[in-house]
C-alpha cells in the first residue's frame, strides 16, 4: 500500500530532483542508523514525501555525500536532518509493522510465513518506534483493526472502507499548533490517504479476484471479465481526481518554503500520473526514483 505518492521527474527541475532525492536517501540512512540496517528496506515515497510536507517551512538540515549501501562503491547526496527524520522514521517503522500484521491476517500460507518471519526481523524497531509515538501506534492498530472489520463484512461502501486508512494519514500532521497550517495539513493528508486507498485498490483487483480476497471496488461496482466496466472506472476516476483537486486547494494554504517546487509537483502531476499508470495495467512499485 506504500509507493503511490511519488514526483513526475521529468517535470522537476534538476535542483529539485536533487532536493527530493537527498530527502529520500536522508530517511533511508537515518532508519538504518536508529533502527538497524534492516529498517533500511522499509523506506518508501510516501514517507518521503511525509518529510518534505513536514519540513517545508523550516530550514532543513546540510546536505552531504554518505555512504550508501545500495552503491558499495559510492556515496549520495543526503539531508541530514535528524530532528526532522525523527517523528517520520518512527511512523515510517510504525506503519510498516502493523502492516506486517494486516497481511498476515489476509494473504495466503507463504505470504503470512514471510510476513510473520518479518515482523520478527523488525521487532526490535517497532518497540523503538513505538515508545517515541505510542499514540500513533495504538491508532494505528485500532484503525486498521476496524479496517479489518470492515473488510471481513464485504463492506461496498467506497467512503467508509476508505476512512480507515486515511484517518491514519492525517494522523501524522497537524501538529504545529497553528490551525491556519494545521487544517489544510490534515485535509491534504486525509485525501491522500484516500487516493492511496483506491489506488492500492485498482491496482490489486485482478489479484484479489484471482486469490478470492476482498476488493472494495468488487462490491462496489462489480467486475467484467475480472475488470471493472468503462462507466465504473469513469467514477472511481471521478472521485480519485476529486481527492487530488481537494490535496491542490489544501497545498495552497500551507507555507512550504524551498519543498514548495518538490510538493507542487508531486500534488499537480504525480498523483495523476500514477493513477493513469495504475488504470493502464503498468505501474509498478519498484520504478526507481
Amino acid at each position: 500500500m506504500f509507493g503511490y505518492i511519488r514526483p513526475r521527474k521529468d517535470e522537476l527541475r534538476i535542483k529539485d530532483y536533487d532536493r527530493y532525492h537527498s530527502a529520500y536517501c536522508g530517511l533511508c540512512r537515518h532508519l538504518g542508523k536508529t533502527y538497524g540496517f534492516p529498517a533500511r528496506f522499509l523506506v518508501n515515497y510516501d514517507m518521503t514525501f511525509l518529510y518534505l510536507l513536514l519540513s517545508g517551512g523550516a530550514r532543513r538540515g546540510e546536505t552531504r555525500r554518505c555512504w550508501c549501501p545500495a552503491r558499495c562503491l559510492g556515496k549520495k547526496p543526503c539531508i541530514l536532518d535528524e530532528e526532522g527524520y525523527a517523528e517520520v522514521g518512527a511512523r515510517t517503522v510504525i506503519f510498516c509493522w502493523h502492516k506486517l500484521a494486516d497481511d498476515t491476517r489476509d494473504g495466503g500460507f507463504f505470504k503470512r510465513a514471510g510476513c510473520r518471519l518479518l515482523r520478527l526481523v523488525y521487532r526490535r524497531a517497532h518497540r523503538k518506534a513505538a515508545k517515541l509515538l505510542p499514540d500513533f501506534d495504538r491508532l494505528c492498530e485500532q484503525e486498521l483493526g476496524r479496517l479489518s472489520t470492515l473488510e471481513a463484512e464485504r463492506c461496498p461502501d467506497l467512503d467508509r472502507v476508505c476512512d480507515p486508512f486515511a484517518v491514519l494519514v492525517q494522523s501524522c500532521g497537524g501538529h504545529t499548533g497553528d490551525p491556519a497550517q494545521d487544517r489544510p495539513q490534515e485535509l491534504l493528508l486525509y485525501q491522500l490517504g484516500r487516493f492511496i486507498y483506491l489506488a492500492d485498490a485498482l491496482d490489486d483487483l485482478a489479484e484479489d479476484l484471482r486469490n478470492n480476497q476482498y476488493n472494495p471496488l468488487q462490491y462496489r461496482f462489480g467486475t467484467q471479465n475480472g475488470t471493472l466496466r468503462a462507466e465504473d472506472l469513469d467514477y472511481l476516476t471521478q472521485l480519485i481526481e476529486g481527492s487530488i483537486n481537494l490535496c491542490g486547494s489544501a497545498l495552497e494554504l500551507l507555507d512550504l518554503g524551498e519543498q514548495r517546487p518538490v510538493l507542487e509537483n508531486i500534488v499537480y502531476l504525480g498523483l495523476s500520473a500514477v493513477f493513469s499508470a495504475v488504470k493502464q495495467g503498468r505501474f509498478h512499485h519498484k520504478d526507481k526514483i
